[in-house]
């Protein structure tokens, strides 16, 4: 049976390209995939916008409508809930904050299977510039879960902003956080321009993303 692979993240942590780019490599690799946009805080940049693409490539895009998203306990519809206890790749969308905590206690009880945890840091956004912040995500979201993170995936940018001392600056910083909170960083991501001048540098930790939610004038 396939995984549970869960990417949360605050606003602008680059959490929901992550989820985009994995779900696009494991349709490549023949996966019965599907991919939950469970983000209910942030409206833009959200998978669900990327619909059309995935679903050409034959990922299932699933997300609560527009009028079950917010609330003191959030309404999951039960395809979702189905989905996350049927034989597939499932990738879960999921804001790093109370919102988030809340979706993923309740889905906790239907989330059985192998289900790999990531906390996507960019140490240049507002939740993640300190370790003080990072801990409360860290620990809200545990709680929550009843689970511990797997790993971080260190997503250093500034958008198109972004050079290569941003990332090497950001990734130490990053390094420094998973030593302060005892979780391993799995993968360092840039974009793709970026990924061949790194790849000596970082080797095996390094990931090329595609960036599919960015609008042209950022």
């Amino acid at each position: 049976m396939g995984q549970i692979t869960v990417f949360a993240g605050g606003f602008g942590s680059g959490k929901s390209e992550l989820a985009l780019n994995y779900a696009m490599s494991k349709q490549a690799a023949e996966h019965k995939t599907v991919l939950a946009d469970l983000d209910l805080v942030n409206p833009y940049f959200a998978s669900r916008e990327a619909k059309d693409m995935l679903e050409s490539q034959g990922i299932r895009v699933v997300a609560p409508r527009a009028d079950l998203s917010f609330g003191d306990v959030p309404s999951i519809p039960g395809e979702i809930i189905g989905m996350l206890q049927q034989d597939n790749e499932m990738i879960v969308d999921l804001a790093g904050d109370e919102v988030g905590s809340l979706v993923l206690g309740y889905l906790k009880a239907f989330m059985q299977r192998k289900t790999i945890f990531y906390l996507v840091v960019n140490p240049y956004r507002p939740f993640s510039q300190n370790i003080e912040s990072l801990r409360e995500v860290k620990e809200l979201m545990e709680a929550a879960a009843q689970r511990e993170f797997t790993a971080i995936i260190s997503n250093p940018n500034l958008v198109k902003e972004t050079t290569l001392d941003t990332i090497r600056k950001g990734h130490s910083k990053v390094m420094t956080f998973s030593e302060s909170l005892g979780i391993p960083v799995a993968y360092l991501t840039v974009e793709e321009r970026f990924y061949h001048d790194l790849l000596n540098e970082y080797g095996d930790q390094l990931r090329a993303l595609r960036l599919y939610l960015a609008p042209n004038w950022l």
